[in-house]
């Protein structure tokens, strides 16, 4: 006898699948700014990335667009088949990306927006370390971003998506990314929004406050945006200091 699934793993499903038009336009404002962090000072030149937790596979299709080499991994079957047709894409998540990976080298490894869901983000973040890469991208939602500060002057608890369990300020992720044994090398800044409406409203303002949420508030409040968006490298290990006889 099949189980019907319930309501809210269906929701969880159809977040991991969907996106509503509003959704849609804050992502591509994400997504413009990961490319910018992918390729730097280079944009012209071609590289290969590793999207760790790839979704439905709007950035791979970006990449391939902009003719960069990706390879996806995600932990949802819907996901991975539908960022299949973009590139490469396995099952699996930070724990099976040695068996899943091997020894492949990336010029970029990208997350995008996956640490606030697991348990143990410093182990993932570990995890992500031993792939063979130049350099590293994540990106987490900003707890300071204006939508909750909007939101909290409205005296509104609506969560921003069931399954975050962690949150950072630019601080504080900083601290993890030195724990986890990365140097931050760049903060990049997504929108700055302050469209609190959700539904057919809210999709109308997000399209008419694009050139401000998208261009002018990024620039005076950096730190009120949507996403924490970081290039970071590996570590130089220091000299060792010699012992004592």
């Amino acid at each position: 006898m099949t189980t019907e699934p319930t309501s809210k793993a269906v929701n969880l499903r159809d977040i991991s699948t969907q996106l509503g038009d509003k959704e849609a336009a804050l992502r591509n404002c994400l997504y413009a700014t990961l490319l910018e962090a992918i390729t730097g000072d280079t944009p012209t030149q071609s590289f290969s990335v590793l999207d760790i937790g790839c979704g439905r596979g709007e950035m791979m299709q970006m990449l391939r667009e902009q003719g960069h080499q990706c390879v996806g991994v995600d932990m949802e079957p819907e996901c991975v088949r539908m960022a299949s047709q973009y590139g490469e894409t396995h099952l699996g998540t930070f724990d099976t990306l040695e068996s899943t990976i091997s020894d492949r080298p990336f010029d970029v490894v990208l997350s995008s927006h996956v640490l606030e869901h697991v348990d143990h983000p410093l182990a993932c973040l570990q995890q992500a370390m031993r792939v063979r890469a130049n350099r590293f991208v994540f990106a987490v939602p900003n707890v300071l971003r204006s939508i909750r500060l909007v939101r909290a002057i409205f005296g509104n608890p609506k969560a921003d998506h069931p399954t975050h369990v962690y949150g950072w300020t630019q601080p504080e992720l900083t601290a993890l990314m030195d724990r986890a044994g990365f140097d931050c090398a760049e903060w990049y800044q997504d929108r700055v929004t302050i469209n609190p409406f959700a539904g057919s409203l809210g999709t109308k303002l997000t399209k008419i406050l694009s050139p401000i949420e998208t261009r002018l508030l990024p620039r005076l409040f950096p730190m009120l945006s949507s996403s924490l968006i970081v290039g970071c490298t590996k570590k130089t290990p220091g000299p060792q200091n010699p012992q004592s006889a």
